[in-house]
């Protein structure tokens, strides 16, 4: 009889161990609307895809809102190829008319708004109808990189809560406000930037989420949210945002933000575009510069996604300078140019100035320019900008040996603008037509005075540049090298961004000019510029391998490349 018992709770707890772990997982609505983003649905649904939350648990409802493009098309074919990963895909594109009356294809008019209100409504009408433990709504330019981000917004056990979505370069908009004024609108407070640049990390209560969010349907008080109607006491404009945040604050359901990890990451700009043509440009760039800081972009395994044609912009070579030891940015170079489809980068490794010695100086010939002292910091060379000024120099010096024509020199902490490719076609074309001689045309840099700065006459994008900073992105000319090498720069070295004004004669320091004679750099500038760096000097996350590095000095000469 014991025997008999034990066997039973043995094949009792055999059968329990093997029941599903996803019994237990909460369900889940995703919520898409769409409107005008056929451009990008490829990336962010590729994201959603990568999820790592069981996608039998995940019930996807897809809405398209006023489309003149073919987001209708492309949703509903991935609707149906997708619906097999899921518990549920449900689709539908009958919005009526391709636009709203008296309104363009980007105005947020009334209309507009009260018609996204009935959408949202409807969707959460939907999920709770169907008994689902959350609900989750997601804009469709809004990545989420992070795969673990559902499951770790479920585990913070929050009314309301939203991943801080990470905005671009040089934004600071993202999908939570931390302070908001009597009209429900947004209120820069002190705890706004360091929330948003993660100088404080946590899970945080804030008056404002939005974009992105996840509604925990299993708490009562989400039961009075609504987006539609307003709440009987709310008086305020027409607008999704802030009627869905008054009911949630009338309903005592807390909002929350997380940002103890990158989880995602915000379109390009808030700002309303002129055109569909002009959100697709930004949007291609937030594609190269955003997605690709994470790694090669990842795109759905069910939409085939758009490329530009290849171009090598007719140069004899492209160049990328790239440290070994920094396989992140390679990585992320070689993301952002195959999203441009620029095949034929030619990467060079960097030389890693703080491992050299004075040895190596001695063979490169290389001796410090008499008097030379960094003109913002008053300190000598350090090893990390020796080793980018050979990094430039031995670019040049393989454009002489091997013959070349015109090439691109990029360094690898580069953000493009959206309009990079078109301009630099443009000005190659306007250097043939113009018939310029030049050796030098910056892409980026930092102009350091405010001198007005002339336009080259004829041309629509060039400039003669005035002193500036940064080997950022550069084409050069067979002129320009051979100019550059037979100044002899290595017996008089300085920083290489310092070394180029001089070369075209627009540098402050005469007894410096006065140590090379000959200065005739045919040196030209786009305006406006189409590349700039990742990081500036006090952002969050900026890290510099030449500024960082050891003071050169001879008493080094005797110090190990392992110190160093």
């Amino acid at each position: 009889m014991f025997l008999r018992l034990l066997c039973l709770l043995l094949a009792a707890f055999l059968i329990c161990d093997s029941v599903d772990e996803t019994t237990d997982t909460p369900s889940v609505l995703l919520v898409l609307l769409a409107r005008n983003k056929a451009h990008v649905l490829p990336y962010f649904l590729g994201y959603v895809e990568r999820l790592d939350y069981p996608k039998e648990k995940i019930s996807v409802w897809v809405r398209v809102d006023h489309s003149i493009d073919n987001s209708s098309d492309v949703l509903r074919d991935w609707a149906a190829q997708a619906s097999s990963l899921y518990e549920s895909v449900d689709f539908d594109a009958s919005t009526g008319s391709p636009s709203y009356d008296n309104s363009s294809t980007q105005d947020w008019s009334a209309a507009r708004y009260t018609h996204l209100m009935k959408l949202k409504q409807l969707a959460l009408e939907t999920a709770r109808r169907r008994r689902m433990d959350f609900i989750w709504f997601v804009d469709v330019d809004n990545f989420l990189v992070n795969p673990s981000t559902l499951k770790r917004l479920i585990a913070q056990e929050k009314p309301i809560i939203a991943p801080m979505l990470d905005p671009p370069v040089r934004i600071t908009y993202s999908n939570f406000w931390c302070g908001v004024d009597e009209r429900g609108y947004y209120r820069r407070t002190d705890e706004y930037l360091p929330t948003l640049h993660r100088e404080r990390k946590g899970c945080f209560e804030v008056p404002m989420v939005h974009s992105t969010f996840l509604i925990d349907l299993r708490v009562l008080t989400s039961k009075l949210l609504a987006f539609d109607p307003p709440h009987y006491e709310y008086n305020g404009d027409t607008d999704d945002l802030l009627v869905f945040a008054f009911s949630a604050q009338r309903a005592e359901s807390k909002m929350f933000v997380l940002n103890d990890d990158v989880y995602g990451r915000m379109p390009l700009t808030s700002s309303e575009y002129e055109s569909l043509e002009d959100e697709q440009e930004q949007m291609g760039a937030y594609v190269l510069n955003e997605l690709t800081t994470d790694g090669p972009i990842v795109t759905s395994q069910f939409i085939k996604t758009f490329l530009p044609p290849p171009t090598d912009f007719g140069l004899d070579k492209i160049y990328v300078i790239n440290l070994e030891h920094r396989p992140d940015r390679r990585l992320r170079m070689e993301a952002a140019l195959d999203q441009l489809n620029i095949k034929t980068a030619h990467y060079v490794d960097a030389v890693y100035g703080k491992t050299m010695t004075e040895n190596d100086l001695k063979e490169y010939g290389i001796s410090m320019l008499p008097g030379y002292a960094d003109p913002i910091n008053h300190r000598s060379l350090t090893w990390g900008e020796i080793g980018c000024f050979l990094s430039h120099f031995n670019i040049w010096a393989e454009v002489l040996s091997l013959g070349l024509k015109e090439v691109l020199v990029l360094e690898d902490d580069i953000y493009f603008e959206p309009n990079f490719r078109e301009a630099v076609i443009d000005t190659l074309n306007e250097l043939d037509q113009l018939n310029l001689e030049w050796d030098l045309i910056y892409l980026g840099r930092k102009k350091l005075f405010h001198d007005k700065e002339d336009r080259v006459e004829g041309s629509k994008h060039l400039v003669k540049p005035v002193y500036s900073y940064w080997t950022l992105a550069y084409l050069l000319s067979k002129s320009g090298a051979k100019k550059l090498i037979a100044a002899k720069p290595l017996s008089k070295m300085m920083a290489v961004d310092e070394y180029l004004c001089l070369m075209f004669d627009e540098h402050p320091r005469d007894d410096w000019k006065e140590q090379f004679p000959v200065r005739n750099l045919n040196a030209f500038s786009i305006s406006p510029l189409v590349i700039y760096p990742t990081h500036y000097t006090y952002d969050h996350g900026y890290f510099s391998d030449t500024e960082t590095s050891d003071i050169h000095s001879k008493d080094k000469s005797s110090t190990s490349k392992e110190e160093l």
